[in-house]
């Protein structure tokens, strides 16, 4: 619970504890629009002269403070619901804007999936969006004492974790029904085994994952 003053009168704001799918979290009131792009390689009209488009999605997300075991509190997104919670824009190879009778075309034959990305389903259940760095990931693995193991022994709901030559965490995965999972970014598709992530990502060192089981 908070006190605030202001002048003579006295807000009282209470910050209650929600649990969405066994998440414990709070809504912190703080909304945002995150902008993430993704490259398709694809033929989708005739009049296309590159080899890919580029998709800008936008999407309006409101602020939730989640929690380690040790209560950390860590910031993660909750998806706007409605249609004109996430906006795509459309540029060609170029950056140039894609006409607008074009772009349909796209809409039609692309899926996506903004409520969650890699790391809100390693951690979050795919409840959240998680933006996620080395630093915070290693107060998560200390706080809720994940031990490291080697991917033979992975347990269900182990998790892996993908960094690039610079040893930065890049992509996350989570056993789940004996099955690596991941998500494949701000795609509506999620990969399936080791193989697939290390096809998917090429930025990925391998030499640096790292596995842990709680």
């Amino acid at each position: 619970m908070g006190l605030i003053i202001l002048g003579r009168t006295k807000i009282i704001l209470r910050y209650v504890k929600r649990v969405r799918n066994k998440i414990e979290y709070n809504e912190t009131g703080i909304f945002k629009v995150n902008q993430v792009s993704e490259r398709y390689i694809y033929q989708y009209f005739q009049e296309q002269t590159g080899p890919f488009v580029k998709s800008l999605y936008q999407s309006a997300y409101q602020i939730c403070n989640v929690y380690t075991d040790k209560n950390t509190v860590l910031s993660a997104y909750q998806k706007l619901n409605g249609s004109e919670a996430t906006n795509q824009v459309f540029l060609d190879h170029e950056d140039k804007y894609i006409p607008i009778e074009l772009q349909q075309i796209i809409i039609e034959k692309t899926e996506f999936n903004d409520k969650f990305n890699c790391h809100g389903f390693t951690f979050l259940d795919a409840q959240f969006w998680l933006e996620l760095d080395n630093k915070t990931l290693q107060t998560i693995l200390i706080d809720d004492q994940y031990q490291a193991c080697r991917l033979e022994d992975l347990e269900e709901h182990g998790i892996s974790l993908y960094f690039d030559s610079k040893q930065q965490l890049i992509h996350s995965a989570r056993k789940v029904n004996g099955h690596l999972l991941s998500k494949f970014g701000i795609n509506h598709l999620m990969t399936k085994g080791e193989d697939d992530i290390l096809n998917r990502y090429k930025l990925v060192d391998h030499k640096y994952t790292q596995y842990f089981n709680r």
